[in-house]
């Protein structure tokens, strides 16, 4: 079997914005030696503030992580800047002893070696997540409608609509690429079926002929 080229995402931990919005909640007026620490499959990771952004330790190994902010609507949205190659994230992936972007870690995503089919299906599943959450069963299984789902509580009725509409032109997409790939399986599992059945026949006849040649020859 041909080893793997390729290391994907799920690799190695991380830290998404959501954590960069807790870290800088707690350090905010904090002095500059409180840390704080995440466990992680690479190690423990401690984080200090820093001029310009964040200091992130593990395993003895420091590294300075930048943040800077965009402008997004009528708000701003804050983003990390890699500690390599200074380019602006929103996820940042940790090693056993060195914190970096995904392209510094030469990370490839899943969806990059799945076809089109496998690709249209995680977008279907991430959709109805987004939408339902991880709560509500029947969005797990494609063949449940989600025509028949509930807008969920406190969502907008325009805003569900246009997702929903969003939901039902990806689903329709990957339908029409899997039935006739279905079909085209299920023909051939039916043809291989048959083989072995014309096979297991002919074997059968086989064994029955001689039988009846020693059966003959038993009497004679």
């Amino acid at each position: 079997m041909r080893a793997p080229t390729r290391v994907y995402t799920s690799a190695l931990p991380r830290i998404n914005l959501q954590f960069l919005a807790d870290m800088q909640r707690k350090l905010v007026d904090s002095s500059p030696k409180t840390q704080v620490f995440c466990d992680t499959d690479s190690g423990r990771v401690y984080f200090s503030l820093v001029s310009g952004g964040y200091s992130a330790t593990i395993n003895g190994v420091m590294r300075v992580i930048g943040v800077t902010i965009t402008r997004a609507g009528f708000g701003y949205r804050r983003w990390y800047i890699c500690p390599h190659c200074g380019g602006r994230v929103a996820k940042l992936f940790i090693g056993r002893k060195d914190v970096g972007c995904r392209k510094c870690w030469s990370l490839h995503y899943a969806s990059q070696s799945e076809d089109e089919i496998s690709r249209l299906r995680r977008s279907v599943l991430k959709q109805r997540h987004d939408l339902w959450g991880d709560d509500y069963p029947p969005a797990d299984s494609l063949l449940n409608s989600p025509l028949k789902f509930p807008k969920p509580a406190g969502m907008r009725w325009d805003t569900f609509e246009k997702k929903r509409s969003r939901l039902l032109k990806t689903e329709s997409a990957y339908w029409r690429l899997k039935e006739p790939r279905d079909a085209k399986g299920f023909a051939r599992v039916m043809r291989k079926a048959e083989a072995s059945m014309r096979s297991f026949e002919r074997a059968s006849k086989k064994a029955n002929t001689r039988l009846s040649v020693e059966h003959v020859r038993a009497k004679s």
